[in-house]
This record gives C-alpha cells, structure tokens and sequence, in this order.
C-alpha cells in the first residue's frame, strides 16, 4: 500500500472553554489513501459536519447529506473524473437526517465493492448528554423531534437505530 496522501492524527476540535465546552472532535486519527472515498458516519449532532469542514480546508471535496440511494453512483461520476484531480479526494457525510437506515448505508457500500472502490468510514459519536446540550445551544433541531420525539429521546432513538 502507497503512503496516504493525508494522514490526521489526535486532532481535536472544541468550541468554548471551562464547563460550557463543547468538544465537536476528540482524538480522531485516519489516513487517506489516493482515490480513496471517505465517508463520515455517526449521530446527529455529534461534530460530523465539523470534520467535513477541516477535510474541506484539506481539499476534499464535501458533500453533506447525500442520499444513501445515490452514493454508489456519485462515486462512479467522482472516479470518471479523478484524472482531473478535483474528486480525488471526496468525503461523504450521512446521518438519520436523510430517513434512510444505516442498512441502506451497508448496501451503498457494497455497491462501492462491487466497483472495486476503496473507502474508509469515520464513525463520530458522542454522549447523549453532549448532545442534547449542543442542541439547546446552537438551536439546531435534531431531525427526529420533527417527527414528534423530545429530543432526548430522538437522542436515545438514534443511537439505538445506529447499533
């Protein structure tokens, strides 16, 4: 296996100080291999989009919340250009935003097998408690309260749905 073009190790993202912070990111390592998709999993909520946002500051090219039913054949289109050099490098961030369950998820990837692409997954988490605080501090709404649940219980239910 060749060098990874990019390799994070221990890096770590928090927004405030003292009691109130908020740690988006904790200890994340991964090394990129060249062509590789990467793909960003884990709870609403939990500092997805803030790791989407330093591999963009990387040269990844984003996409956040993608449907999981147009996963396999964005990477056909990003591999048909990666002569280019602009879809060498793609993160895909996907949560229970999209309505989709993570069996969907599995499926997309095994469509990504059976193109012979390779791809990594981050999976982000947090506590529930991190969660909900985030929540109430940024005013987000988490995407299963919208659907009648508290939001410490969509918090619950998400997790579950992620096991």
């Amino acid at each position: 296996m060749s060098e990874p073009i990019i390799q994070i190790q221990h890096l770590n993202k928090t927004f405030g100080a003292g009691p109130t912070a908020v740690h988006a990111l904790e200890d994340i390592n991964l090394a990129i291999q060249p062509g590789e998709i990467f793909g960003i999993i884990g709870l609403s909520g939990a500092g997805k989009s803030s790791a989407a946002a330093f591999l963009e500051d990387l040269g990844f090219y984003c996409v956040d919340n993608m449907p999981v039913a147009l996963i396999t054949n964005f990477a056909g289109l990003c591999m048909a250009g990666a002569g280019t050099g602009k879809y060498s490098r793609v993160a895909l961030v996907t949560d229970i935003r999209g309505g989709q369950t993570f069996d969907e998820l599995f499926q997309a990837l095994d469509g990504l097998k059976e193109q012979h692409l390779d791809y990594q997954l981050l999976f982000i988490e947090a506590a529930d408690e991190d969660i909900v605080r985030r929540y109430k501090e940024t005013r987000h709404t988490h995407p299963l309260p919208r659907q009648g649940y508290a939001l410490p219980e969509a918090v619950k239910l998400e997790r579950m749905a992620l096991e």
